[in-house]
C-alpha cells in the first residue's frame, strides 16, 4: 500500500511542477497576456505579476532538485506542508476576488478548481504519510 501512495506523491509533484512552470514562465514572461485572457479584474501590476512569476519558477526550481528526495518523507515533508497552505490561501484569495471585489467567476474558476485539488489531494498524501 505505501507503494501506491509513493506512486501517487510523484504523479501530485510532477504536476504541480507543470503548473508551476506554465503560471511561472507565463506571469513573468508576459503578465499583460495573462490580464487579458483571464479578465484580472479592476487591479493589474505587471511588476507584482511578475514577482509572483518569478517565485513560481523559483519554486519549481525547488521542486525539481527536491524531486530526486522525493523518497524521503522527512525531506519534503514541509515543501507538503507550504504547498497545502499556499494552496489554501490562493482558494480563498481566489473566492475573496469573486465575492469581494466582483471579478467574475468564469475567469476565476480554473484558479480555484486547481487550488482545491492540489489542497485535497496534498493533505491526503500528508495524511497518510502520517499512518
Amino acid at each position: 500500500m505505501a507503494s501506491y501512495f509513493d506512486k501517487e506523491l510523484k504523479i501530485y509533484w510532477i504536476i504541480g511542477i507543470i503548473v508551476g512552470l506554465i503560471y511561472g514562465f507565463w506571469l513573468f514572461i508576459s503578465p499583460e497576456s495573462y490580464h487579458a485572457v483571464t479578465g484580472g479584474g479592476p487591479y493589474f501590476s505587471p511588476v507584482s505579476a511578475r514577482i509572483i512569476g518569478g517565485i513560481y519558477i523559483a519554486w519549481v526550481v525547488i521542486l525539481i532538485k527536491l524531486y530526486k528526495e522525493i523518497d524521503n518523507w522527512e525531506k519534503i515533508e514541509s515543501w507538503m506542508l507550504f504547498t497545502v497552505m499556499e494552496e489554501s490561501l490562493a482558494a480563498i484569495a481566489q473566492i475573496t476576488g469573486v465575492i469581494v471585489y466582483n471579478i467574475s467567476i468564469t475567469t476565476s474558476i480554473i484558479g480555484i478548481i486547481s487550488s482545491i485539488f492540489f489542497v485535497i489531494v496534498g493533505i491526503h498524501i500528508i495524511l497518510q504519510k502520517k499512518k
